[in-house]
């Protein structure tokens, strides 16, 4: 007689790059038994049964739990300058040049089948209202908190009713930026959170008709001094940087202290152009920011202890094909997987290809089985 089953037990994180799965439709086969063995981790000395050579999986009778795991998702926390020189004409700006093209590039990239797995959320500055009002926003709070960006209608409505005007208040936007990453960071500590601050022009507002500062301490300078600060601190926060329009090399100071080397320059000269310049810019953020390769290690059902010698992880593509991995501690074998503690095991880590794969089928799923001696590389 068989062990007895467990039903699925969903271990998916929020908005994962991996949709979830069931148990149905495994390839699997194996052929141990569902004899109880040591509870240390795969190989480990003393332990010579702990592991098979045959693949084992969702359908085995030994399994005694089937969970299902996504890669953890990456949180883009978007500042965008809606300034009146990014097109409101009563302040010279041209919204055919900077506001339409950049909101058309961005809608493209939240549409892009590759931005699934990912995360947005949205604020403007400045906000409106007088200078001390202006200066004082509640930046931290986004206008569209995150949102996945495979339903990210409310992202495009936001940009479709904002409208530009004003000035430049940097430094608040970037420290609310900030703020809302942290606080992302730290209620999702398995998912990567960065800041993208999306502008055409260096910190700065018109106050009695002469270009200032404005807010305090709203220069270049202090910025890139914040920045610095979220990118050296704990929970880390990059700051990425896209400029749009000519002649904004000093924002390259700001990428540069948050870690991420130079900002990224968007040409205002053909809007067609600029479109393709903005998404580009964003797809190489995203490209940057890769999906992590590892993922909680499923609890054992309730009762039961957790035999870390008996687990095994499958995926299978959007298409239907299941592909075993192997555990592989020096992650030698590409299709492989490991924990990140071999002693302590928390986290289960996708190998080389395993991780490639992952992260590029989008409708693809993560199944972990419990039960069944750990299909591990013999050396």
């Amino acid at each position: 007689m068989s062990a007895p089953r467990f039903a699925a037990l969903a271990t998916c994180l929020a908005a994962g790059l991996l949709a979830c799965g069931g148990s149905s439709g495994s390839v699997f086969t194996d052929g141990t038994n569902g004899s109880s063995g040591s509870s240390g981790a795969p190989g480990a000395a003393g332990d010579p049964g702990s592991f098979s050579t045959d693949p084992v999986g969702t359908n085995a009778a030994c399994v005694t739990a089937i969970k299902n795991a996504s890669l953890p998702a990456v949180n883009l926390v978007l500042m965008y300058d809606k300034s009146g020189s990014m097109g409101d004409p009563l302040e010279g700006g041209d919204p055919k040049a900077k506001w339409i093209p950049v909101n058309t590039g961005m809608k493209a990239f939240f549409a892009d089948p590759s931005s699934t797995g990912y995360n947005a959320s949205l604020q403007f500055f400045p906000a409106p209202g007088d200078l001390a009002t202006t200066c004082a926003a509640p930046y931290a709070s986004p206008l569209v908190p995150l949102t996945s960006l495979g339903q990210s209608q409310s992202l495009v409505a936001a940009l479709d009713k904002a409208a530009p005007q004003g000035g430049t208040p940097t430094l608040p936007a970037l420290e609310g930026a900030i703020a809302y990453a942290k606080e992302t960071s730290r209620a999702r500590p398995d998912e990567k959170t960065v800041v993208v601050l999306v502008t055409d022009g260096e910190p700065g507002l018109m106050v009695n008709g002469t270009f200032s500062p404005g807010c305090a301490n709203n220069d270049v300078a202090h910025v890139a001094a914040a920045a610095a600060s979220a990118y050296a601190g704990t929970p880390q926060i990059p700051t990425y940087v896209v400029g749009v329009g000519p002649s904004l090399q000093k924002l390259d100071a700001v990428a540069k202290a948050g870690g991420t080397s130079a900002a990224f320059m968007v040409p205002v000269s053909n809007p067609t152009e600029t479109t393709t310049a903005l998404q580009k810019a964003l797809e190489s953020i995203r490209s940057q920011v890769k999906l992590s390769c590892d993922f909680a290690l499923p609890a054992a059902p309730a009762g039961q202890t957790l035999d870390t010698s008996r687990v095994n992880v499958a995926f299978t593509s959007g298409n239907g094909h299941e592909t075993p991995l192997v555990y592989s501690s020096d992650c030698g074998a590409a299709n492989g997987w490991r924990y990140d503690d071999i002693a302590h095991p928390q986290r289960i880590e996708l190998c080389g290809a395993a991780c490639g794969t992952a992260q590029a089928d989008r409708n693809g799923k993560l199944t972990v089985a419990l039960g069944c001696q750990t299909n591990q590389t013999q050396k």
